[in-house]
């Protein structure tokens, strides 16, 4: 459950909120929404891959962090292991609504467990300064949001490129653990290379005048990661 709050300056003058990474602050998730705009610096460290979704989108990106339901690979005794965290991970506990008006507006999830409770004392970061002006992480999560809503925006356009050429095929991990015991990863989509490069020059010069080449060929790159992450997972 969650219980978003349009966030503000008053009632919450004095609320602070957990930074860093762990399960207890709900890390512990194998996948999260990765967008186009991201995808080369994510491409470097996890595999990235797509889950068909309801609605008219159909399809979303996802950046996997682990194998199997609440396992995340990339979390340990240091935090997080990996110099990249995706936007959609870092917008917790905040979130975009619509205040009276209509116009968005930045809320938190007052039932996060980010949240500092009052019997935890002074830990934890601020959101707010003593007079009432946003904190250095509260100025970065706002211009955090505004970007993560760009972007999202713009995400039906390139699941509409791909539905239009189609360009997405599903596939599956096998998974051996050291154990011997079989498992595979199923539900996940990707590009198909061969079909991608066969597209008519005209298609592909529109689709990299419209900005949905690049991230293509990022999405498909990133699978060498997923040899990776068998590894992460072994070692576990």
């Amino acid at each position: 459950m969650t219980r978003p709050t349009l966030l503000d300056n008053v009632n919450h003058r004095h609320l602070r909120i957990h930074t860093e990474r762990s399960a207890a602050l709900g890390d512990a998730r194998h996948f999260c929404l990765a967008l186009p705009a991201e995808f080369r610096q994510l491409q470097a460290h996890f595999p990235i891959a797509f889950q068909h979704v309801e609605g008219e989108v159909g399809f979303q990106p996802v950046a996997l962090f682990g194998l199997e339901e609440g396992q995340n690979l990339f979390l340990g005794d240091g935090g997080w292991d990996a110099p990249v965290v995706p936007m959609a991970l870092q917008r917790d506990p905040f979130l975009i609504g619509r205040a009276a008006d209509g116009s968005l507006k930045l809320h938190i999830d007052l039932d996060s467990p980010r949240i500092v409770r009052p019997e935890q004392g002074e830990v934890g970061t601020a959101l707010f300064l003593p007079h009432g002006g946003f904190s250095e992480h509260l100025d970065h999560v706002v211009q955090l949001m505004e970007s993560l809503h760009t972007q999202a925006q713009q995400l039906p356009a390139f699941i509409e490129a791909l539905n239009r050429h189609q360009l997405l095929e599903p596939f599956v991990i096998d998974i051996e653990r050291p154990d011997g015991v079989q498992g595979r990863l199923t539900g996940l989509f990707t590009i198909n290379e061969e079909r991608l490069l066969g597209l008519p020059g005209a298609s592909l010069e529109a689709l990299a005048r419209e900005g949905h080449l690049m991230p293509m060929f990022m999405q498909i790159a990133s699978l060498a990661q997923l040899t990776g992450l068998v590894d992460r997972s072994h070692r576990r």
